[in-house]
């Protein structure tokens, strides 16, 4: 099996990464290309197993399975360059949500799938969002999720409740990791000890809180009630945190929620080819 990316920036890298440590070379093959070849020439000299291609058209030529990992304003533009050279048996997946899966399929022979990555793919961890296109039959969509299931926990969800979903599952570690690292200088600041110590513990903890509720089968309230005894010194750190988080992240998903909307959020009427042109 051969993949090809077109584009490797941040996600486009870090997915090549991932496939790169996940992945035998006698498995997958992976050829890439990005406009910019010094980016490349970057990867392929850490990968040296990763295959630099010229072209968006050779990288569609030559794959089973494109991923098309460009900004979301080159979408389009770079779906209509390598329109001619898409092949029926080739699977093509979107990792935005620029273009909708119905657009997608309105001009694309293939079978289509939408992903929503995470930077937890560097660990081999984390969620992938998975969005298949009508096309493809349920074998084909086992197989892309197996195929995603080597670099992360590959979650199926509706094109329609992607934007909360990504915020999350891909926007999250970034929330979650603001919230941590402030809880970590408060602890600096407040108690005096040395802010690399202060991470460490930080980051310890929210590990091992990871593996209770992954691992171990704890929920939320379940950590909740064996720490906060009642009257002790976790239930009144709680009393603090709860006034002051409440409805913080119901105002952090309606902000997210209208900044999607202000790019453009997918579109629901069908589009012919030519509405795909720059």
């Amino acid at each position: 099996m051969r993949i090809g990316f077109i584009g490797t920036g941040s996600m486009g890298s870090m997915l090549v990464r991932a496939f790169v440590q996940s992945t035998s070379s006698s498995e997958i093959e992976i050829i890439a290309c990005n406009r910019t070849p010094e980016k490349l020439a970057q990867i392929t000299a850490r990968h040296p197993q990763v295959e630099a291609v010229c072209t968006p058209e050779e990288i569609v030529r030559r794959s089973d399975i494109v991923f098309l990992c460009v900004k979301p304003g080159d979408a389009r533009p770079v779906i209509q360059q390598v329109l001619p050279y898409v092949r029926e048996d080739q699977y093509f997946v979107s990792i935005n949500s620029a273009v909708s899966l119905e657009e997608m399929e309105a001009v694309l022979p293939c079978r289509v799938v939408k992903i929503i990555p995470s930077i937890t793919q560097v660990a081999l961890s984390g969620v992938t969002l998975v969005m298949h296109g009508s096309r493809l039959t349920l074998e084909e969509r086992h197989d892309i999720e197996s195929l995603l299931e080597r670099i992360s926990k590959p979650t199926v969800v509706e094109e329609a409740d992607l934007r909360v979903c990504s915020d999350l599952s891909s926007c999250g570690p970034a929330f979650l990791a603001l919230l941590l690292r402030e809880f970590a200088m408060a602890a600096v600041r407040q108690g005096g000890i040395p802010s690399n110590l202060a991470e460490t513990l930080v980051k310890d903890m929210t590990l091992g809180v990871g593996k209770l509720l992954t691992q171990e089968g704890f929920e939320f309230e379940d950590i909740i009630h064996r720490v906060s005894v009642p009257g002790g010194i976790t239930a009144e750190g709680i009393k603090v945190l709860q006034p002051s988080i409440h409805g913080v992240f119901d105002q952090l998903l309606v902000t997210t929620r209208s900044k999607a909307h202000h790019h453009g959020a997918p579109k629901k009427e069908k589009v012919e080819a030519k509405d795909l042109e720059d």
